[in-house]
């Protein structure tokens, strides 16, 4: 295939530090299921999958030769802030690579709208992390995953190669100084280590919108968020968010 005709290769390789010997897999990266053509023979799911292992395996090796006293438990919590599809999704958008992703949905092309509106209210200085309130669209983070992917064929599966390409768009890092734990987790966490009471989620569905109540109850106060979202997961992250940071604000909590 052509591929200058249908991907802006030159600037993509500019972005990612690497020159494709086979262009074509640039373009298979980032064509989504709804964008085909006769010359783009498949979409980018195996890609994304093979860039998924890779990203995983390149991201824990450099983490457990980087911080050598860290735990395994302390290194999962950081591989888990880092590797996940939120991080690549905002990634993704700081990147500017939701530009560049082929194809043809009026339903995505709005998500993806709504997500990048979103992220440019964070204002954030990294990606890594929980601070985003709103579902990205999977694509996002998935054009991360087969760009690695890509790379890693194409380089003849050079591991190294991969991660040093893909690691600027995922700067800064991690480090143990700056992870956070998972919001719901580390609520979880808090009521176990303070004796609070967690009362079971309220967890409903109207018109394709998840509403999730969490409530705490700690020292004979009631702490509640009920948050929507159109992902129940996400809605549940930011309402354990709230209570996290009510509980945290409350006088009669202080130790």
């Amino acid at each position: 295939m052509n591929a200058e005709k249908l991907v802006n290769v030159r600037y993509l390789e500019s972005l990612l530090h690497y020159k494709f010997n086979d262009p074509s897999l640039l373009v298979e990266a980032l064509t989504h299921g709804s964008y085909m053509l006769p010359e783009i023979p498949r979409c980018y799911q195996r890609l994304e999958f093979l860039g998924d292992a890779v990203l995983d395996y390149v991201v824990t090796a450099h983490l457990y030769f980087k911080y050598p006293g860290l735990t395994p438990g302390l290194i999962t919590d950081l591989r888990s802030a880092s590797v996940n599809n939120e991080c690549y999704a905002q990634s993704a958008v700081k990147a500017g690579l939701h530009k560049h992703i082929l194809h043809a949905s009026q339903d995505l092309q709005k998500q993806i709208f709504n997500a990048v509106e979103g992220f440019e209210k964070l204002d954030l200085v990294s990606t890594f992390g929980w601070e985003a309130e709103t579902t990205f669209p999977k694509v996002l983070g998935d054009v991360i995953e087969s760009l690695a992917g890509a790379i890693f064929v194409d380089s003849g599966f050079d591991k190294d190669t991969t991660f040093q390409c893909i690691r600027p768009l995922l700067e800064p890092l991690v480090t143990p100084e700056t992870v956070k734990l998972q919001p719901v987790r580390e609520l979880s966490e808090l009521c176990d280590q303070k004796g609070y009471t967690r009362k079971k989620d309220i967890v409903s569905r109207e018109n394709g919108v998840a509403y999730i109540t969490v409530e705490v109850e700690a020292n004979g106060v009631i702490h509640k968020s009920t948050c929507s979202g159109r992902d129940k997961i996400m809605a549940k992250k930011v309402a354990s968010k709230n209570v996290l940071k009510s509980l945290k604000e409350c006088p009669s909590n202080a130790t």
